[in-house]
């Protein structure tokens, strides 16, 4: 499978951002829409209705606070093809997994709140999501103290034959991927998880770079 490029912009979608009756970015094919959130960018995947990959970028002063997350799950407009509903994992047995850490953007109700529209879930295991993927978020964090800044892509694989959940069929990973690095301290570490439970240490899901691009399909230009 060719690898596909990633428009990931380092500098302005941290920043950016679109309200709903502003130009969003040129499609170029509905699986994958790059979609511009103020705190974090997506490539939405029409045909498994959640993100091919999300980025983001986490500091230690985002993590001095503690808004109060509401879980406010919502549909995401600026996805032109329409996002996955709420009502999609609904009796599915799946948890809305966030891609995006909620907590990882605490420091503002606004920033929070964002993490919440559903083109930043996808189908979690709940042993899995509150279980080992947590300590990843958390692992996340740990390293943006320690070196004040820490740049994040994740998002679930979407390839193979995958069990879909709700009337807008959203895949279901089997895998998913994690990449924490900062250039600066030429840090890069990369994980691969199953969607499952784990009692294992993270470390045993590290990845080198040149895997995770050839199991993604997708070239992260962060070398």
């Amino acid at each position: 499978m060719k690898k596909l490029k990633l428009l990931l912009i380092s500098l302005l979608f941290f920043n950016y951002s679109f309200s709903q009756n502003e130009n969003i970015p040129q499609i170029k094919s509905e699986d994958n829409q790059i979609v511009f959130h103020k705190n974090y960018t997506l490539s939405y995947n029409e045909s498994c209705e959640q993100a091919n990959w999300v980025k983001y970028m986490v500091t230690e002063s985002q993590l001095e606070s503690n808004s109060r997350r509401k879980n406010n799950f919502k549909s995401d407009n600026l996805v032109i093809t329409e996002s996955a509903s709420t009502d999609d994992y609904k009796g599915s047995g799946y948890d809305r997994g966030h891609l995006a850490s909620a907590k990882s953007f605490s420091y503002s109700q606004e920033s929070i709140d964002e993490t919440f529209f559903m083109s930043n879930m996808s189908p979690q295991e709940p042993s899995f999501n509150r279980g080992i993927w947590k300590k990843l978020e958390n692992y996340e964090r740990d390293m943006a103290e320690k070196m004040d800044t820490v740049y994040v892509i994740t998002g679930g694989i979407l390839s193979g034959d995958l069990k879909t959940i709700g009337d807008n069929e959203v895949c279901v990973p089997e895998e998913f991927y994690k990449i924490i690095y900062n250039k600066k301290y030429d840090f890069i570490e990369c994980f691969l998880m199953k969607n499952e439970k784990s009692n294992e240490s993270i470390d045993k899901f590290k990845i080198s770079l040149e895997a995770l691009e050839e199991v993604s399909g997708f070239d992260f230009m962060i070398k």
